[in-house]
């Protein structure tokens, strides 16, 4: 993960307090959970440009106080909220030690944003690289285009309209380095003082995280079955809304198509802008998609993101946004025109990849590879979880979202399953099913196997409803 914080100078407070006043709030607040490994202290003293003094002092705290572990070959990670020193079922170092000889055990990682290694096409792309580092010469080795390289656009913009049904010239595609590049760039553009953002919730936590650092207004907005609730949107104040239409993170349900017409008629009646964030659009396993809420759009109200992180792998850093032309022009016109964030080589990797319709067959062979996948992670909740667990958020995507029926906190399931060796992840919304609490947990399988998956299952099911325990 990455952390998006920024040192107060203003305040008569040592750098290392305000970063561990920071992360010691992201784990208390929910939006870093349990179990998150966090930045290496050399990584995270280079993003924030600061000494690994400065960081391994914030850490120490962090560990001393029971926020945070760390161990061999794991590094740093967060610990369940409950388990801090402030509390006094962890007052003895032997607990905590406990704690993160559990964490260092973990074997079967349900983790929602990993991809699957062994379909990667190595040999394809070692290929194509060569190919194009035999023709860089001194032209490719400027700054090239902000926007990204045309060439790269021009595929994305073809691929996007065929298999998303997004109507965008090259020129509206801008490639970036993910989700905070882009936010960035966009809040630079609608201005931080003209924006107030309307969010799905429970949603991505993350994007949550880095507009609160950029200090723009939220307003949370209640899910429906079918999306965002519109009703609630208008009553709010907000001018731009940010959705995950197509696999709404983390409850997995998809955007009907008469919410998308009713969320395109509020942009359009306010004046306001919608953000599309598809992050993981290429992987359905029912009924046909519905169109992309960019290629419904008449108005130039959507903004709309993909990435190559779920369709190649999370280490490219590379994702994609269409701007409405509004927004292009003050993207090209801004006084400080910002360099492109991707290197010149991997633009024309990713561009050749796809002229030569790689990249199509590659999405086609891993989509097969995920629909196996999901269903065996479907029959092994219903057969293993049974009456306990009801799956909310299935079809698509590379993650499904259930509903727990148990007396367990968040923290105890997560604690429990650790000593079984799974990771599970929850969103942050705990919900109240008639008597019995319920906890809405997430599971991926992309980086599983269906022999993982199944095993992973087995053991939830014994550690957390098996009258031994």
């Amino acid at each position: 993960m990455e952390f998006i914080f920024t040192f107060d100078d203003g305040k008569k407070i040592p750098y290392y307090h305000q970063l561990y006043q920071f992360v010691r709030q992201e784990i208390e607040s929910g939006r870093t959970i349990a179990g998150t490994r966090l930045p290496s202290i050399r990584n995270l003293s280079d993003s924030l440009a600061v000494s690994k003094t400065t960081v391994e002092q914030a850490y120490q705290q962090l560990i001393a106080e029971g926020y945070i572990g760390s161990a061999a070959r794991v590094g740093y990670f967060s610990l369940p909220q409950e388990h801090t020193f402030a509390r006094p079922d962890v007052h003895h170092p032997q607990d905590l030690q406990n704690q993160i000889s559990r964490w260092n055990n973990i074997d079967i990682d349900f983790h929602p944003a990993r991809v699957d290694v062994e379909y990667f096409p190595f040999s394809t792309l070692r290929k194509i690289s060569h190919a194009v580092w035999n023709t860089f010469d001194h032209t490719t080795l400027d700054y090239g285009d902000p926007l990204g390289e045309r060439g790269l656009r021009t595929q994305i913009a073809r691929y996007l309209l065929q298999s998303r049904g997004v109507v965008c010239s090259p020129d509206q595609v801008v490639v970036g380095s993910g989700i905070q590049y882009s936010l960035q760039l966009l809040v630079g553009l609608l201005g931080i003082h003209n924006m107030h953002v309307a969010m799905e919730y429970p949603g991505y936590d993350r994007v949550r995280s880095i507009f609160a650092q950029l200090q723009v207004p939220i307003d949370p907005i209640p899910l429906e079955s079918d999306g965002i609730d519109v009703k609630s949107l208008s009553s709010s104040t907000a001018n731009v809304a940010y959705v995950t239409p197509s696999h709404q993170y983390p409850q997995g349900m998809v955007m009907s198509y008469s919410k998308r017409m009713q969320l395109l008629e509020w942009a359009k009646a306010h004046k306001g802008f919608i953000i599309e964030d598809d992050y993981d659009g290429e992987f359905r396993y029912g009924e046909r998609p519905i169109p992309a809420l960019q290629g419904l759009d008449t108005d130039e109200r959507v903004i709309y993101i993909g990435t190559f992180s779920k369709a190649l792998a999370p280490s490219f850093r590379m994702n994609h946004m269409v701007l409405p032309s509004s927004l292009l022009k003050k993207f090209i016109n801004q006084p400080h025109y910002v360099d492109s964030p991707v290197s010149r080589f991997q633009q024309l990797l990713i561009e050749k990849f796809m002229e030569m319709g790689h990249f199509e067959r590659h999405i086609r062979r891993t989509r097969r590879v995920y629909r196996h996948k999901h269903a065996v992670l479907l029959q092994s909740i219903r057969s293993e979880l049974g009456s306990y667990a009801t799956v909310k958020g299935y079809g698509a995507g590379l993650h499904v979202s259930i509903e727990l029926c148990t007396d367990y906190s968040q923290a105890e399931l997560i604690e429990r399953a650790a000593s079984a060796g799974v990771s599970v992840y929850f969103s942050s919304e705990v919900s109240i099913a008639g008597d019995a609490p319920s906890v809405n947990i997430i599971l991926g399988f992309g980086g599983l196997s269906a022999e993982q998956i199944t095993d992973g299952i087995r053991r939830l099911r014994s550690c957390w409803f098996s009258s031994d325990h």
